[in-house]
């Protein structure tokens, strides 16, 4: 099936027991709450009798919102979470948050146990085919190391011990455990957060001004390292790969830092007409928190412009453009009650700080972009070499799943890696010419590792979400009755497009593939699927 010289001794599969330890777990927690859930009197006597804090106490709300809280901001501004030892603060932050949420949050109310069953039914499918490919792993990857005597490079080499030799098995333990350490609390995040928004435990608002404010923070950091003339992260040459120095706020990657700050920019844009509104509506009301909001959007916009990808730079102003689209009525209304917020109440001093608002974003663009600019002209003048080569990157990998060996369970979780360069022609690997640890089109990767059966369920998992949401959408555009609250529809529809947005990002880029931005649009996607469960009517 691989390419192979020899069998591995057995230590080889001694490594492999630790990380099997961890995984069981997490996919035993996600099973472990689906067996509660079908049994509810069951779950209600041991939440009661066997927990120290009571579901829906103050202290334990608090204490789900601050975990919730810190690990959307850590994730991004500890070096991204996507390398090294700076992933692994994340991961247990994540997987701890997802633990607890998940014993301490329920839903008060019965509404959405339908979509909360299917949600359940598609993790567990996700978390146990991973597992699996990960556990009947038949092979192990050697990059470049020299075992004995031998200098095995870019080889498979057979494990004696693979536990079910005759049935489908990953190609790696060590890439596979790369990729599910991250996916596993992804899940787990997803299911977290769904019951803390559906128990009214976490609100829209923490939730969406949190990736806002954390987002205008990489923004910040990322400009103030491009105006130093910053030669690393956080000033740091060890934090960057040195033979690609370009880099923005904590990501080493210009692409990653945008499609990240994309995110922000569209929940940031609600988040401002979700403040505004609400404050309007107060006699005491001062335009300090719109206006700060106003500020953040400054940074966030410049810095999606800025930070040197192209593609991020279409996907900013794509975002500009269709949160404007789905918003043009609130926003002409937030233009009219804006003058409420300010002391003098006249239209004229508004329009003069909507002015110098839009001058100061205008402004900051054109000041610090230099660095895209430079980056279109030289694509335009290689007649987009990039594009043409993740073209050419996409034709391996369905290259890759026309192969008798790949089937409805792929090639396993993190099998890209070593797999690619055995697909690439003589032709191709001239025009590639590097080492291609992510494919640039994380759709197209998820199809080779995880088969059509691993991508089925994702595609359900996360276009569940972002539907549930457009359909309370259009049943409150038809309905004559109110179901939901005005802040969280435009909460609605500010992480539809967020999410909209990095799923199209991902068919150029490798968002997906980093934990910090995953973790980040695992959040997202749980709030989109208890949307249902925040109808008024059932409160």
């Amino acid at each position: 099936m691989y390419p192979s010289v020899a069998a591995v001794p057995q230590h080889w599969a001694e490594l492999r027991k630790p990380v099997e330890r961890v995984a069981a777990l997490q996919l035993a927690s996600l099973t472990t709450l689906h067996l509660l859930n079908t049994t509810p009197h069951f779950y209600k006597f041991f939440i009661v009798h066997c927990s120290f804090a009571p579901i829906g106490s103050r202290p334990m709300s608090r204490l789900l919102n601050i975990l919730v809280c810190f690990t959307l901001i850590l994730g991004p501004l500890c070096v991204g979470s996507y390398f090294g030892e700076w992933r692994w603060p994340l991961i247990y932050a994540a997987t701890t948050t997802g633990l607890l949420a998940l014993v301490f949050a329920r839903p008060k109310k019965a509404g959405g146990r339908v979509s909360f069953s299917v949600l359940l039914t598609l993790l567990l499918l996700i978390a146990a085919q991973g597992y699996w490919m990960h556990y009947n792993t038949g092979t192990v990857f050697i990059e470049n190391e020299i075992i004995g005597t031998v200098h095995y490079f870019w080889q498979f080499l057979p494990l004696e011990s693979q536990p079910y030799p005759e049935y489908v098995g990953g190609v790696d333990q060590a890439e596979g455990w790369d990729r599910l350490s991250y996916i596993l609390p992804c899940l787990l995040i997803v299911l977290a957060v769904r019951q803390m928004v559906a128990s009214r435990v976490l609100s829209l608002r923490v939730l969406c001004g949190t990736i806002f404010w954390t987002g205008v923070a990489v923004a910040t950091l990322g400009l103030v390292q491009r105006y130093t003339g910053a030669e690393g992260i956080y000033w740091s040459d060890d934090l960057i790969l040195k033979n690609r120095p370009l880099f923005f706020g904590p990501y080493r990657s210009p692409g990653i830092a945008t499609s990240y700050m994309n995110l922000g920019l569209a929940l940031g844009l609600s988040h401002l007409l979700a403040t505004t509104r609400r404050l309007s509506r107060r006699k005491d009301a001062k335009p300090t928190q719109p206006l700060f909001i106003c500020i953040g959007l400054i940074i966030l916009f410049t810095g999606a412009m800025t930070a040197g990808s192209k593609a991020g730079t279409v996907f900013a102003v794509s975002t500009l453009i269709l949160w404007f689209v789905m918003n043009w009525r609130a926003v002409f209304s937030m233009l009219r009650n804006a003058t409420s917020l300010l002391p003098s109440g006249s239209p004229h001093e508004r329009n003069i700080i909507f002015s110098a608002i839009a001058a100061a974003g205008i402004f900051g663009v054109l000041s610090l972009g230099a660095t895209v600019t430079e980056r279109w002209e030289k694509s335009i003048d290689n007649d987009h070499q990039t594009l043409q080569v993740r073209n050419i990157a996409n034709s391996v990998q369905l290259k890759m799943i026309d192969q008798p060996e790949w089937g409805w369970a792929g090639y396993g979780p993190g099998s890209f890696f070593p797999l690619f360069p055995f697909h690439v022609s003589q032709e191709e690997g001239k025009a590639l010419n590097s080492k291609w640890v992510y494919s640039h089109n994380d759709h197209l990767q998820t199809l080779v590792e995880w088969g059509w059966a691993g991508t089925g369920c994702f595609v359900l998992l996360i276009g569940g979400g972002p539907t549930i949401l457009l359909t309370e959408l259009i049943n409150e555009a038809l309905s004559k009755k109110r179901r939901h609250r005005t802040g969280n529809l435009f909460y609605f529809r500010g992480i539809a497009i967020a999410m909209f947005i990095c799923l199209l990002h991902a068919t150029v880029d490798f968002p997906f593939q980093i934990e910090s931005i995953a973790i980040t649009f695992a959040a997202l996607l749980g709030a989109a699927w208890a949307g249902k469960s925040l109808r008024s009517n059932e409160e």
